[in-house]
């Protein structure tokens, strides 16, 4: 497989003449580093990429394209695809699973047409799935410590230390954290 070698220059021309119409999206372009263009401009060409040193099926490979993908993702909230490929390592020769990266066809001609929106959308998207992540966090939190009381106790512990606060002091605490609980749950 063969390195992407597209020049930034030529990358940040292409993008610049398919968005002339969205200054907005040019604006976060122009902010983007050299890297995040190139890795963007082929992925919007409709290439398949893939981490330097994978063996699955891929147009090219770069290096630190899985940071690069989060990047946009993340920040420029631009969807890219994940499609993890069951393979044979190259280097230990043993079951593996790799990733490779695509932007869908459909996605790109709605960029094309109206970026704003797919990024908007995939930033709600980004903020469900983290809300998600913060949520099975406290669950398994409140899981592991047998319940609301005890998580906030093993709370109250790690944040005074030395010096426990009295009985009355702690079913405060406890309850503060209750009604906080319950407002997170109203609020979703």
């Amino acid at each position: 497989m063969t390195l992407l070698t597209i020049h930034p220059s030529v990358a940040r021309a292409e993008l610049a003449s398919k968005f002339s119409a969205h200054p907005a999206l040019l604006l976060q372009i122009n902010r983007m580093k050299n890297a995040q263009v190139v890795v963007l401009c082929s992925l919007l060409r409709g290439e398949r990429l893939t981490s330097a040193g994978n063996n699955v099926v891929a147009d090219y490979e770069v290096l630190r394209l899985p940071a690069i993908v989060e990047i946009l993702e993340k920040k420029y909230f631009i969807p890219v695809l994940h499609c993890n490929v069951n393979t044979t390592s190259s280097i230990a020769r043993c079951a593996t699973t790799q990733t490779s990266y695509i932007v869908e066809t459909d996605v790109i001609k709605k960029l094309f047409i109206d970026p704003e929106a797919v990024c908007r959308e995939h930033k709600k998207c980004i903020a469900s799935r983290e809300w998600e992540k913060k949520q099975k966090k406290i669950e398994n939190l409140i899981k592991g410590y047998g319940g609301l009381a005890e998580t906030v106790l093993s709370f109250t512990k790690h944040v005074y230390k030395d010096k426990m606060p009295d009985k009355e002091k702690l079913d405060e605490l406890e309850e503060k954290f209750r009604n906080l609980f319950d407002e997170l749950d109203n609020a979703s």
